[in-house]
């Protein structure tokens, strides 16, 4: 509110034709500042190279000349291969848009971990094969399911392929089909230095590494990704390092299983985030990614003690999918009730505020009314902050689709149970409310004005644009709570200094054209004003 009063006041002071071209510069200063989206609609923060309309400069046919849209389903390890995606396209001269209409060129990057998500991947291609241009697809659908008679008329890119998604596009802009998701076939993981496009330009995916040791009964994402391949420790950490020199400032650990990292390579996931941590410098954050129960069972402790490390959000993504031995033995997942339980103990104990987030299936074949029962108690039992439910879909090609399944209506007033638990407690978010915390700041919230940060915990902090900026640390005062989220009001920056120290460069310039105006008012008042031509015609021409 300060700099608007200092333009105010100042316009008082002297009124000129040029007022309104002021204001429009300051308004453009502090769109940019929020990270506003450009003219052509493209997101804010997100690189996109300069470009004519290439279809009339150099016409459609001359690879790199195109622009391609891109849309991703799924995971966070999806994300971070459609980021590669765009960096290896753009590396080539493509330009890459998330405008349908734009688009000379669709690649569809998706999910098969349920039937909504391949059913909205599956109508995006035939509505962009309706178009007549080429379309390309990707991630786990095709790669599961390559017989599928659904892709004979578009161009595949398997997810251990993604590093040649321009020699794909450049293919099918030719008018060729191509596919590179041969089934069984295993090229070996993308290297990690592959060019990338972050959505977010504060935020670094890293996959750690591809597919899993599990065989779990409805999980058809292994068809997909495959047996555990792990990156060696020494390129992981040059990606963290070359991240972090460019100005990242939260780096996201991610796979299927984070807890099975390097069980392929005669290491693990202690030994990986140890080395992690320690090239991670003050003022950026490391969030590990999701883990099944079994693996982290064996360095529980060692977890823990990393999870309190101060760079390193004192979070985890651990799902149970269900509270009966039964049925999670028919599930295949390797582990018991009381196992899942002696990890949320362990973690809930040695770390303090500890966020642990976990994922319930409702409605899986062999779930009766008790086995449910055991399922709502569990999570009655420990409040999970985040909590992510879903019905049982079944997954053609996975033995848990040749049992019997259990009628649409039993999964669904399941699924609402279910969520009636989750909605009946607070998220833990209002324990904070009237304390200190620091908070990283590396988004914009969805209404478009806020800034999100995130407290050690993790806990989701709403805090107002003006009083701080996109990759900053700041000291918040808690003041509000909703299910999800808090509101945070800056008290100073984590460094200590004054708030004056950071202002803006749109409050700075408002407080110089306020000055600027007093100053020149008090000349044009002076006697002396009449005996200096300079101001003797400025004067006049007022």
């Amino acid at each position: 509110k300060l700099q608007f009063l200092y333009l105010i006041v100042g316009c008082g002071v002297w009124t000129t034709p040029h007022t309104s071209i002021l204001m429009d510069d300051i308004e453009n200063i502090a769109d940019a500042a929020r990270g506003a989206a450009p003219e052509d609609g493209t997101p804010g923060g997100v690189v996109r190279r300069a470009r004519k309309n290439r279809q009339e400069a150099v016409g459609y046919d001359i690879p790199g000349s195109q622009v391609v849209y891109l849309k991703t389903y799924g995971c966070s390890h999806n994300n971070s291969d459609s980021e590669y995606m765009a960096g290896a396209l753009a590396e080539e001269g493509y330009g890459v848009t998330e405008d349908f209409q734009k688009a000379d060129v669709y690649l569809i990057n998706s999910c098969t971990v349920k039937n909504p998500s391949e059913e909205h991947f599956i109508n995006l291609m035939h509505k962009a094969q309706a178009t007549g241009k080429p379309t390309i697809v990707a991630g786990c659908v095709p790669a599961g399911d390559a017989k599928n008679k659904e892709f004979s008329d578009v161009s595949v890119v398997g997810v251990q392929q993604i590093h040649r998604v321009a020699e794909v596009v450049r293919e099918a802009v030719k008018g060729n089909r191509v596919e590179l998701a041969g089934a069984g076939k295993r090229e070996g993981l993308p290297s990690l230095q592959i060019p990338k496009i972050r959505r977010n330009e504060l935020i670094e995916i890293i996959p750690i590494n591809a597919g899993c040791l599990n065989k779990c009964t409805y999980c058809k994402t292994k068809h997909a990704r495959g047996d555990l391949m792990s990156y060696p420790e020494e390129e992981i950490i040059k990606r963290v390092k070359d991240v972090i020199a460019q100005g990242v400032k939260e780096v996201r650990l991610t796979s299927e299983d984070s807890g099975a990292y390097g069980r392929d390579i005669g290491t693990n996931i202690v030994s990986l985030l140890r080395k992690v941590v320690d090239v991670v410098p003050e003022g950026v954050m490391l969030r590990v990614g999701m883990t099944n129960p079994p693996y982290i069972l064996e360095h529980l402790h060692d977890v823990a003690d990393i999870l309190n490390h101060p760079r390193v959000y004192s979070f985890l993504h651990v799902p149970v999918q269900a509270g009966c031995n039964d049925v999670l033995q028919v599930m295949n997942r390797e582990y018991t009730v009381e196992e899942f339980e002696l990890i949320c103990d362990t973690l809930l104990e040695k770390v303090p505020g500890m966020l642990i987030a976990t994922d319930v299936i409702c409605g899986f074949p062999s779930e009766t009314d008790e086995s449910f029962q055991r399922t709502l108690r569990l999570c009655q039992k420990y409040r999970f902050p985040a909590l992510y439910i879903s019905q049982f879909y079944p997954r053609t090609g996975t033995p848990a689709a040749q049992m019997k399944q259990l009628r649409s209506q039993v999964k669904k007033e399941r699924s609402r149970r279910v969520t009636e638990v989750f909605n009946s407690y607070n998220n833990h978010t209002s324990d904070i409310v009237g304390t200190t915390q620091k908070v990283w700041i590396t988004e914009t919230a969805h209404d478009g004005h806020n800034l999100v940060g995130h407290t050690k915990n993790y806990v989701q902090v709403l805090v107002a644009p003006e009083t701080a900026s996109m990759g900053s640390c700041v000291t918040c005062e808690i003041v509000s709570a909703s299910k999800h989220s808090v509101v945070g009001k800056v008290v100073t920056p984590a460094d200590g200094r004054a708030r004056i120290g950071r202002l803006p460069i749109f409050q700075i310039l408002a407080l110089l054209i306020f000055v600027l105006a007093v100053v020149v008012r008090l000349l044009l008042d002076s006697p002396e004003a009449a005996s200096l031509p300079l101001l003797r015609d400025l004067r006049q021409y007022l």
